[in-house]
């Protein structure tokens, strides 16, 4: 009786330390995650993950890492993974980018990605400005606080005398979601958007009420990427992926058909429309940063953000500017 018990006993241990052992052998899988939302905006992102850029540059410096990628609607959704670890590196506009910053989120700006036409764009004939718009006409855009918002805010100050004097028409949708209503809705709505679902409004029998460049006066960096302070100081991880960027960028720069084709796959476009939009000069790509003090002074003079933030807390380098 004793003898079996013994046996009992050592057999439990010998498979608990069976467990353990392939537990132990068991390399547990990091995973970087990396969230964008919807436009051509973030076509070096989809380019650089068809190509692998950022697979290859970890892999060189010896980080055995997956890569995975989120598709997010707005800005408020990378906020939230990014406050609970789900996600690493976010992009977005810089007016949620600043927003976020101010409500204390660690994160700064690791590089821009990209310039891009935004516009307000109607089906009602009768309106000529954002002045004749009805009460009972609704904007479609991403959400408060997102840059269309900000872009129609500035508009608002310079032509109503008011920078939120249409805040109570905003109706919040992803991109998709706001051609869909825009397309399928009556001339009451009108949507705040970017290439290519600007092109796709305008070619079915929408026009630009109001300009995003105008409103802004000038050029500015449409989509900046993003990440907390963990990241940062990660610094293969970090190198990685600034390294990753440029492969991307010349890589979009010298081979135009293969990027042409990249991008019509990701956004299910016709590719030689999608060549048309990228080639009319609207959008372009580059990992400067630009706009930012326009930004600042506007947000802070309206309330949007405290006049706290420090120039030099945005950028987690110099050169990002």
């Amino acid at each position: 009786m004793f003898r079996r018990r013994v046996l009992n006993v050592m057999g439990i241990i010998l498979l608990m330390s069976a467990v353990l052992l392939s537990a132990c052998g068991k390399k547990e899988q990091k995973t970087l995650s990396i969230g964008e939302q919807f436009g051509l905006a973030y076509a070096p992102l989809e380019v650089m993950k068809s190509e692998g850029f950022l697979e290859e540059a970890l892999k060189a410096r010896g980080l055995d890492i997956s890569v995975e990628w989120k598709k997010l609607g707005n800005t408020s959704a990378i906020r939230e993974s990014m406050l609970s670890g789900d996600l690493d590196i976010g992009f977005t506009a810089i007016p949620p980018f600043l927003i976020g910053k101010d409500k204390g989120m660690d994160w700064r700006i690791m590089a821009g990605i990209s310039k891009t036409s935004v516009a307000l764009v109607t089906k009602d004939p009768t309106l000529t400005s954002i002045a004749d718009l009805p009460e009972n006409h609704r904007i479609i855009l991403p959400q408060p606080g997102s840059i269309q918002h900000i872009l129609l805010m500035m508009a608002s100050e310079k032509v109503l005398g008011k920078a939120s004097a249409l805040d109570g028409q905003l109706l919040s949708m992803a991109h998709p979601d706001g051609v869909t209503a825009f397309l399928s809705g009556k001339e009451d709505l009108l949507h705040f958007t970017t290439p290519p679902y600007l092109q796709q409004e305008l070619e079915s029998g929408g026009r630009v009420l109001l300009d995003g460049r105008e409103s802004f006066g000038g050029d500015f960096t449409f989509i900046v990427g993003i990440c907390p302070e963990r990241v940062f100081l990660d610094t293969k991880v970090y190198e990685s992926f600034k390294e990753a960027l440029v492969k991307t960028m010349e890589y979009m720069e010298t081979n135009r058909e293969g990027t042409h084709q990249i991008l019509s796959e990701a956004y299910d476009y016709d590719q030689e429309d999608l060549k048309g939009y990228l080639q009319d000069g609207t959008t372009t790509f580059g990992t400067g940063v630009e706009g930012m003090d326009t930004f600042v002074e506007f947000m802070e003079r309206n309330g949007l953000i405290s006049s706290g933030l420090k120039e030099m807390e945005l950028y987690w380098e110099k050169d990002a500017k």
